[in-house]
């Protein structure tokens, strides 16, 4: 007698998990999905790794267009099942806790692994990155008069395209830029830290970094770490402005680039050719929203004290290394 072999159609199940790298809780979901993957007939995991400002900048772009009934989702791990890419084709779970509870009671999934251990994972997932680009990293304090500090703005620093730029950049991060032949103009300090945040465009970009202007009129300083002159040249047009979070030369002329720089707060491209960019803020989205929220006059300064504090350089920290020893001063 013939045998007949029935075969079982497996249905298939895409579940997309998108999140901060550098975040625990994605991690956690991560690995839930991950291990369901290998072990269940029909799932398939869909991991979105994503640095801090690249999963803002996927939220506001998900969220509106696949799941327009969700007003708001500010955890740092989504879960959705099915496509999001056509009208109707995913099914919103959530951030971490939905998405175990939806975990377990679909595939009776269940975690008991300590939540140090994804901690420590989200931290060897940054240090790998840092490690992988082998770029300079800084932190940027942003403080208000009456606050204190608001945020901090991470920059990650492109120093295999715009390596003059950058080098001038870290001089002023560091304080480290005094040798110019300006250092004779009175008042000024050649660091980052303490200067205003003295242009504020709404929805356009951020201007800081004017060290010589102290006390007076900012703005107008125009000021390098470089030995031959205020100013140095274009380096490379190489890096679009074609994102939020972009760090750019703020210059007055061609080639006229010194201590002063910008933040965008919205792609633009009109920059391109025209603006140095040498780097991007990965880490510091909610600070630059509140500063495109601050009040300003009619020539766009804002009306409120706001001003860099701390600034220092971060690589070797995110690297797991000592930040301190990296500024050139002793451990606090």
């Amino acid at each position: 007698t013939d045998k007949v072999v029935v075969t079982m159609a497996v249905a298939t199940v895409v579940v997309t998990v998108a999140g901060r790298l550098d975040d625990a809780a994605f991690q956690q979901v991560k690995k839930a999905v991950e291990f369901l993957a290998a072990t269940e007939p029909g799932f398939v995991a869909n991991v979105v790794s994503l640095l801090p400002v690249d999963y803002d900048l996927f939220l506001q772009r998900v969220l509106p267009e696949s799941f327009p009934t969700v007003a708001k989702h500010s955890e740092p791990v989504l879960t959705y099942v099915g496509s999001a890419d056509t009208t109707g084709g995913a099914t919103f779970v959530g951030g971490l806790n939905p998405s175990l509870a939806w975990l377990k009671g679909t595939f009776r999934y269940e975690d008991a692994t300590h939540s140090i251990f994804y901690h420590r994972l989200a931290k060897m997932e940054m240090r790998g990155y840092v490690a992988k680009t082998k770029r300079e990293y800084c932190a940027l304090e942003v403080t208000k008069h009456g606050e204190g500090p608001i945020g901090t703005l991470v920059i990650e620093l492109f120093t295999d395209i715009a390596p003059r730029t950058c080098d001038n950049f870290i001089n002023f991060v560091k304080g480290t830029a005094c040798g110019a032949p300006d250092d004779t103009i009175p008042g000024a300090v050649k660091k980052y830290e303490g200067c205003f945040i003295h242009r504020i465009v709404k929805d356009g970009w951020v201007q800081t970094g004017d060290v010589v202007c102290v006390g007076g009129p900012v703005g107008t300083g125009i000021t390098s770490h470089f030995a031959e002159g205020t100013a140095f040249g274009d380096e490379t047009f190489f890096v679009k402005h074609d994102k939020p979070g972009i760090v750019s030369m703020a210059a007055s002329a061609r080639h006229g680039n010194g201590c002063q720089f910008l933040v965008t707060q919205i792609p633009a491209p009109w920059m391109d050719g025209r603006r140095v960019a040498f780097g991007r803020v990965i880490r510091g989205t909610r600070v630059l929203k509140l500063l495109n929220e601050l009040p300003c006059t009619f020539a766009e300064r804002p009306m409120a004290d706001v001003r860099l504090g701390r600034c220092e350089m971060v690589t070797e920290s995110m690297r797991g290394g000592d930040t301190a020893t990296e500024n050139g001063r002793a451990a606090e």
